[in-house]
């Protein structure tokens, strides 16, 4: 096993990234802003690099290589976000002998065009996309031939909804397509379907060709594309979705596909569009590791570590010993406003200290102490709340659960929770 990893992440993702390797006995790296310095992340660390100033701090390419081999590092743990998808990075640590814990360099480079991740995948399995890529001198027929009126338009690289339009007429669109001019190479079209559920899968590869399609999750509610609510699956309960299941593990088998990733869907009706693969960890990977009872940090770890002999089987939806369904869920605490996190927590208790922080069915996931900024050059997420329960029991256990919980100092998306329906199922009208 790895003896130290340098973690290239911050905040609660940096603290999520040192918890499994201390649980894997792996000294913990840190690399960390000069004016962004968490006590509570670096009270946790084995070691602590400073790279740089602000952002730069994570996205300097030369300053991590330099500190990983500095302190004799065999690793590198991207989580998600910053360098996570970064191909040229991840190649680079390889050259220099360093273990970048993830996918194969060629797959993160492939994944990061999403138009070409639909042609390859289109190719391997059963599909519905009509993405069609912006500079075919065709375009304006094949969108009328198409049947559709609504479109939205894409950017091929990058991800988070960024850059992101739509149009409910092909004029429109068109008219936005004269005005790109040069850089219609870079974008895509694709119908827009108001009605679908965000669903995306959660895969993990050996490299050489085992698959494990550890389950998937709605992400339907959505604000500004921006997702604050993720719900487990039960793909036994769902034709549609257990196919899919079934082609994804044989598509990606033939890719030879190694590590993490999420393929994310549109689903409407019996209907699913692929919209993208994210190649790294996701934020809300909490949620399946809740519903397997499964560390998908360490397994990762195991993985680069040891090789295919590290893969480790789970009791996934895709395998009949699967356990009886739960239902999980994620709420994402936001801060909608700028200023000084006051007063955070829950009523008797110290932040992030619960009263349930001992059941493995509540988990808490913050890096975000009283005092610190909100000021948006970072993410604006503060916390991530996931409960365990019997289907159609998260969220009354999530509200309950939050009830107590207060925040002074900035405004947050707290109360989105209280707008959501008791059943789930309808939450199509929550993306907006």
């Amino acid at each position: 096993m790895y003896r130290k990893i340098l973690i290239a992440n911050r905040a609660d993702c940096a603290l999520r990234l040192i918890q499994a390797c201390h649980d894997e006995n792996i000294e913990a790296c840190l690399i960390c802003a000069r004016d962004n310095a968490s006590q509570a992340i670096i009270s946790q660390a084995d070691d602590v690099i400073y790279t740089g100033m602000t952002r730069e701090a994570y996205t300097s390419p030369e300053n991590i290589l330099e500190a990983a081999l500095s302190r004799d590092c065999e690793a590198i743990l991207p989580g998600w976000g910053f360098l996570s998808e970064d191909f040229a990075f991840a190649r680079r640590c390889r050259h220099l002998g360093l273990h970048f814990i993830g996918p194969k360099t060629q797959h993160i480079q492939l994944f990061g065009d999403k138009l070409k991740t639909i042609q390859t995948l289109s190719a391997l399995m059963p599909m519905h996309s009509q993405a069609m890529p912006c500079n075919t001198p065709i375009l304006d027929s094949r969108l009328k031939d198409s049947g559709h009126h609504c479109w939205m338009l894409k950017p091929r690289c990058g991800g988070g909804g960024k850059g992101l339009e739509s149009f409910q007429s092909i004029e429109a669109l068109m008219a936005r397509l004269t005005s790109l001019s040069k850089n219609l190479r870079h974008y895509y079209v694709e119908p827009l379907i108001p009605e679908a559920r965000h669903i995306e899968f959660q895969i993990f590869g050996d490299g050489m060709g085992r698959i494990d399609v550890m389950g998937c999750r709605d992400c339907t509610p959505q604000v500004h594309h921006q997702k604050w609510l993720e719900q487990s699956v039960d793909l036994t309960a769902n034709l549609v979705l257990s196919q899919l299941c079934d082609e994804l593990m044989h598509a990606f088998a033939s890719l030879k596909y190694q590590s993490w990733g999420t393929v994310e869907f549109l689903v409407h009706d019996e209907t699913a569009v692929l919209l993208e693969v994210n190649p790294r960890l996701q934020v809300e990977h909490g949620v399946t590791e809740m519903a397997l009872n499964t560390d998908i940090v360490r397994r990762a770890i195991r993985l680069s570590c040891m090789g295919p002999q590290g893969f480790e089987r789970v009791k996934s939806p895709n395998n009949p010993s699967c356990t009886e369904h739960t239902e999980c869920l994620e709420f994402r605490l936001y801060a909608r406003t700028a200023g000084i996190i006051q007063n955070i927590g829950f009523q008797g208790f110290e932040w992030p200290h619960h009263k349930y922080e001992s059941d493995p069915s509540y988990r808490l996931e913050t890096a975000c102490q009283p005092g610190d900024p909100m000021t948006g050059i970072y993410d604006g997420m503060l916390a991530r709340f996931i409960v365990q329960a019997p289907p159609n029991q998260a969220l009354k256990k999530l509200k309950s659960w939050l009830k107590d919980w207060h925040i002074e100092g900035i405004k947050t998306n707290i109360n989105d929770l209280n707008t959501l329906p008791s059943d789930l199922n309808t939450l199509t009208q929550y993306r907006r």
